[in-house]
């Protein structure tokens, strides 16, 4: 009979490569897109070049070139960061603000929960594109504001969420031992509460990303937020646009970028939701 040696290192290894799921490869490869993306492209994001203006796929430039001969698939690879890293930040601080708030209320109830929910609903009643527009147009086109304005649309949004989860955490005896023991209340919340409605909250924040990134291209395509000659994908769909008759690759290939980039987002979200749902059923 001949015996098999566990190798503890190819265990390892397998059960890496097991949670390397395509989702999860994906993001990987959008986190090294915003921070080397502008380092690895073929040629300038900037720099003018009128004898190769409005050329065609080719090998030399796979996604063609501009008006003013700039290669766009270089400048979609600059425009990763100025479109991606304000969305992934105001989602991020969305939920953050958004899931404190959730916990609040289902820890608090009563009126605080009543007072804090109107409000919520105050900022929900305005459409989502509308009420950045607002912001952004009231307060500048800074980076940091578009942050701000997109993050105030996820707030109420998260706040919900959360919410309607955490009241039924904190109803349960463990939290109800926990003030009998004199603990605060951030302590509850975020060593009590946080970690049962973690599902919940990855979850949430990688469809706000998906959300974050759609809105973030949608108000650099009205103008607002980045400004030319930054390559932001969706400044790069509003300036493409006059020439979709006769160049339409200067709009089709960043609008399938936009595309496939909250695609991927969402398609994590769901696959950490199925993961948090097998754990769940095998821990029972």
């Amino acid at each position: 009979m001949t015996t098999l040696a566990t190798d503890p290192q190819a265990a390892r290894s397998s059960r890496i490569l097991t949670y390397l799921r395509p989702a999860e490869i994906y993001v990987v490869f959008l986190l090294l897109l915003i921070a080397i993306g502008p380092y690895i492209a073929p040629y300038s994001a900037y720099d003018f070049d009128p004898a190769s203006s409005l050329l065609k796929p080719s090998w030399a430039h796979p996604f063609g070139t501009d008006e003013f001969g700039r290669d766009v698939f270089s400048r979609i690879l600059a425009g990763a960061r100025p479109t991606l890293l304000p969305a992934f930040a105001s989602a991020v601080l969305g939920i953050i603000a958004g899931t404190t708030t959730g916990l609040i209320c289902g820890l608090m109830g009563g009126r605080t929960d009543q007072w804090i929910m109107r409000g919520m609903d105050v900022l929900l009643s305005f459409p989502a594109l509308i009420l950045a527009m607002l912001v952004v147009t009231m307060l500048g086109g800074s980076t940091t504001i578009l942050v701000f304005a997109i993050a105030l649309i996820f707030w109420p949004r998260s706040a919900r969420l959360i919410r309607s989860a955490a009241l039924d955490i904190g109803k349960r005896e463990f939290i109800e031992a926990c003030r009998a023991r004199g603990e605060g209340m951030g302590y509850i919340l975020f060593r009590e509460m946080l970690p049962n409605l973690r599902s919940v909250v990855i979850v949430d924040l990688a469809l706000r990303c998906s959300y974050a990134i759609l809105l973030s291209a949608s108000l650099a395509y009205l103008g607002m937020g980045a400004q030319a000659p930054t390559p932001a994908w969706g400044l790069m769909v509003k300036e493409g646009q006059q020439f979709i008759q006769f160049a339409p690759w200067l709009t089709i290939f960043p609008c399938l970028t936009v595309a496939l980039v909250a695609t991927g987002t969402v398609l994590l979200g769901e696959n950490v939701r199925r993961r948090f749902a097998i754990s769940q059923r095998l821990a029972r």
